[in-house]
């Protein structure tokens, strides 16, 4: 699917995931293609072709609107001018008009590099529903259609939160599953505050966090999980928090 671009002095050469699959350009061109990085370092993939946003998980739980910053990038020279780049809306999308704002979409001056900006507002909708915008590149007067496989980008988007599939692995230190739980976790072992290698390939850290806990509860091999879940616990212990604020229920407490 997408991948390593390779600048050499006179030509541009997309390499793909497949094996021995070359697509050479006109270093006469401008091209355009999306490059929202991959976190995941240890695939081969640079760039994703999909984006995943919840309200429901953002670190500002009041937040009404939200952002999503895209980056764009173009093969060919720079120019000293702002450019437009085209892209369509594809239909299978699914997705309410009234919720979603697309800022014009730009390559500066002089930038090899620019931002496509979409504001999603939080309705009422999006606790139910989980919607998808997807763009496609398109040719026109100022670029032609960059690398193959960045050409389409998937942003999907709700404000629902649910149980992660690694809950019950964990389920012995965390308790049965309560949304204020998984908000406060989300909080404090966030991606950056485990330094921790990958524990079987020695990928350097940060790797392990909120979204991707480690398959495995023991102690000895994740000391640092543990000792974040300690203050995830400490917490609870020290403050007085109700299942939806529902008082008549029991308090919220960690194993």
């Amino acid at each position: 699917m997408k991948n390593l671009l390779i600048i050499a002095l006179f030509a541009i050469i997309f390499t793909g995931c497949k094996e021995n699959e070359l697509i050479a350009y006109d270093t006469a061109d401008s091209y355009v293609y999306f490059a929202y990085p991959n976190p995941d370092s240890r695939v081969k993939e640079k760039f994703l072709d999909s984006v995943y946003y919840s309200f429901a998980t953002d670190e500002n739980l009041t937040i009404t609107e939200k952002q999503i910053k895209i980056p764009v990038n173009i093969g060919g020279l720079t120019e000293n001018k702002d450019r437009t780049y085209s892209f369509e809306i594809l239909p299978s999308s699914d997705y309410d008009k009234a919720l979603i704002q697309i800022a014009d979409p730009i390559i500066h001056a002089g930038k090899n590099q620019d931002t496509l900006r979409i504001t999603i507002k939080r309705g009422a909708e999006l606790l139910k529903k989980e919607m998808t915008l997807i763009l496609k590149i398109k040719a026109n007067e100022d670029f032609k259609v960059g690398h193959v496989y960045n050409q389409e980008l998937k942003l999907v988007f709700n404000d629902i939160l649910n149980q992660p599939s690694w809950w019950n692995t964990w389920s012995r230190y965390m308790g049965p599953f309560y949304k204020e739980v998984l908000q406060k976790w989300m909080q404090i072992y966030y991606l950056g505050a485990d330094m921790s290698p990958h524990l079987t390939d020695g990928t350097p850290g940060p790797v392990y966090y909120w979204n991707n806990m480690p398959s495995s509860t023991t102690v000895s091999w994740y000391p640092i999980t543990h000792m974040y879940i300690g203050v995830l616990k400490d917490y609870f212990q020290n403050n007085v928090v109700y299942p939806n604020g529902d008082s008549t229920k029991e308090r919220i407490l960690l194993p």
